[in-house]
């Protein structure tokens, strides 16, 4: 009776282990009923928000940067970079992540939104579906625009004309917006003076101000023609670019239209504008870049050296801005004149540069180029995939996705010492 005494008591111990230690692994995590809301699923359900175990080193929580589109970070890196860490995504990463309070937030094509911590753990990831309406199961919602962060939120347009916002510490869905226009091409922007989130219905160009809080239109203005742009947003003036061969410009606060800023030639404008102040600088399709004044819709400028269309958003720094043409070349051209300064041939198809410091970080087919934002010399270049995003940088690192299906975070290579982050 002793032993088997003895041999009950260990294996209701043994059984008490394993219970404990399921619930610390999230082994029986399948137990929890599902979420209201079955048409955000997350994989594996989402846990409870973890304590983030790294630094970002500041955020990069829109398209291009931040809310005029400037494409300029407050960073600086060395001569060389080397790869942190990759997280696998699952299906292609081909828009830029944003970066936010500790976590790094990347979209893929097939629907899917994953947060990353800063040392590359994950923190969630969920699934975008629209209801099954016939079909044997809920269809994966299509995302061809960068997302936008949100206070605690995530905003996300799809392909099926749905702003979404999803809690940014678990993944849950808070709300969804669907549009009368149709597909958001162009990423979702956010004026955090005014609280306010601008997004543009790609077919006609419409420009819609929602509150984030509920997802609430404010206001809609009618568009010109089709629009695959971001919106840049200051407290003064939403502008951006159409098929119309213009800019258009709006007041924030109200959507009243302000003026159109015709752009003579092949003046379509299929990227984004980048703002400071009263001033606007966008690419075109007839191979120029524009400078222009919101104030009084006066062309300061054009440059016409690029030999192909110019559809990325350029990067303005203090006495220079940066650009890319389809021609396959990096150029930088004088600020106040837009006097030619230098060109690079980056051998690819170069997105939307960032300006780091004295450098400029390209994507350009599937590598990453580090020029020196003086002269054009590379210093330092990698290729990372077949195809890469345009970067998303702060001072904790470089961030970008691959058409492989990962999200990487580039830093500081090692140096002779053993300093620095390795891959």
């Amino acid at each position: 009776m002793k032993r088997i005494g003895v041999a009950l008591l260990l294996l209701v111990i043994v059984a008490a282990v394993a219970v404990v230690v399921g619930l610390r692994t999230g082994l029986f995590r399948s137990l929890r009923p599902p979420a209201a809301d079955a048409e955000v699923s997350a994989f594996p359900s989402t846990p409870p928000a973890p304590a983030l175990p790294a630094d970002t080193g500041g955020d990069w929580p829109a398209y291009h940067g931040g809310p005029e589109l400037r494409g300029v970070a407050d960073a600086t890196f060395p001569d060389a970079v080397a790869v942190k860490w990759r997280v696998k995504t699952g299906a292609p990463v081909r828009q830029t992540p944003v970066v936010k309070d500790g976590r790094i937030f990347a979209v893929t094509a097939r629907g899917d939104v994953i947060a990353v911590a800063a040392d590359g753990t994950e923190l969630w990831r969920a699934e975008l579906r629209l209801p099954a309406e016939g079909n044997p199961e809920p269809l994966h919602m299509r995302i061809e625009a960068p997302p936008v962060a949100v206070k605690d939120l995530l905003v996300v347009g799809t392909d099926e004309g749905i702003l979404l916002a999803l809690d940014a510490a678990t993944g849950a869905e808070r709300w969804r917006l669907p549009l009368s226009g149709g597909v958001i091409r162009g990423a979702p922007n956010y004026l955090p003076s005014l609280d306010r989130l601008f997004v543009i219905e790609q077919s006609a160009g419409a420009l819609l101000c929602v509150n984030p809080a509920d997802g609430a239109v404010v206001w809609r203005v009618e568009g010109v023609d089709r629009s695959d742009a971001a919106p840049s947003v200051s407290e003064k003036f939403v502008v951006y670019g159409s098929c119309a061969g213009a800019l258009h410009v709006f007041s924030t606060e109200k959507g009243e239209k302000l003026r159109d800023i015709k752009i003579e030639g092949d003046g379509q404008v299929a990227g984004g504008a980048a703002m400071e102040g009263a001033l606007v600088w966008a690419g075109a399709r007839g191979g120029m870049v524009v400078h222009a004044n919101l104030e009084t819709g006066e062309i300061l400028w054009v440059n016409g050296d690029m030999e192909s269309e110019v559809f990325g958003t350029p990067a303005v720094a203090a006495d220079r801005v940066v650009a890319v043409s389809n021609d396959g070349f990096l150029y930088a051209v004088d600020r106040a004149s837009g006097k030619l300064l230098w060109k690079h041939d980056t051998l690819g198809f170069p997105l939307s540069p960032v300006i780091a410091g004295d450098r400029v970080l390209c994507a350009a087919d599937g590598s990453l180029l580090l020029v020196a934002l003086a002269d054009g010399k590379v210093l330092w270049s990698q290729e990372l995939s077949d195809e890469i995003t345009s970067p998303a940088v702060t001072r904790g690192g470089i961030y970008l996705g691959t058409e492989d299906g990962a999200l990487v975070a580039l830093g500081p290579a090692p140096t002779a010492e053993g300093g620095g982050n390795g891959p």
